[in-house]
């Protein structure tokens, strides 16, 4: 069944041989016509909770889920489609990631939050990342989805140099 339609039919999944889960995934930026849905979830579906989670520009959260877990095949805890890191007293799942540190790419293990639900992932992400969040301007505040995905990258949401222009890439592939 075909859920969307991208510009380009390039390949799916990681063409690089990094851990998948948080921010800098490494998962490909491309994406064939029809994507196969994990469960429910699907670019579309990411968009339309993001929509009701209150997000300004649900095509940047469906760009982020997919960015961040390889087109929800790759998660990085129970329901956790945006490498949100754990605090100590939250349910979480232990993963290898990679972050860019001084310049310089790093594996390292996180613990990544666990939600109950994709709709709780997602409004969790939009509640703390596109709203205001206690003394956190929310991204919300940006002109468009392209400006918002760098403000991103500038509010540290990802260690990637590179996250705000593979957001902006996955983001043009999207028809929808």
């Amino acid at each position: 069944k075909e859920l969307f339609n991208t510009k380009d039919n390039g390949g799916e999944g990681s063409s690089e041989t990094k851990p998948s889960t948080p921010a800098p995934s490494g998962a490909s930026s491309t994406k064939p016509s029809t994507v196969s849905s994990v469960g429910s979830v699907n670019a579309r579906s990411i968009a339309d909770m993001a929509t009701k989670a209150g997000a300004k520009f649900p095509k940047l959260v469906a760009a982020q889920w997919a960015l961040e877990s390889a087109w929800g095949k790759k998660p990085s805890g129970k329901n956790n489609y945006f490498g949100v890191k754990a605090t100590n007293n939250e349910s979480s799942t232990t993963k290898d990631t990679w972050e860019v540190i001084d310049g310089k790419e790093v594996t390292t293990t996180a613990n990544f939050k666990n939600y109950d639900t994709p709709q709780g992932s997602v409004n969790d992400l939009v509640g703390k990342w596109y709203k205001d969040y206690g003394n956190y301007q929310g991204v919300n505040r940006a002109g468009s989805a392209q400006e918002a995905a760098d403000l991103l990258l500038q509010e540290n949401y990802a260690t990637d140099p590179k996250y705000a222009s593979k957001l902006k890439d996955i983001m043009s592939r999207f028809d929808f």
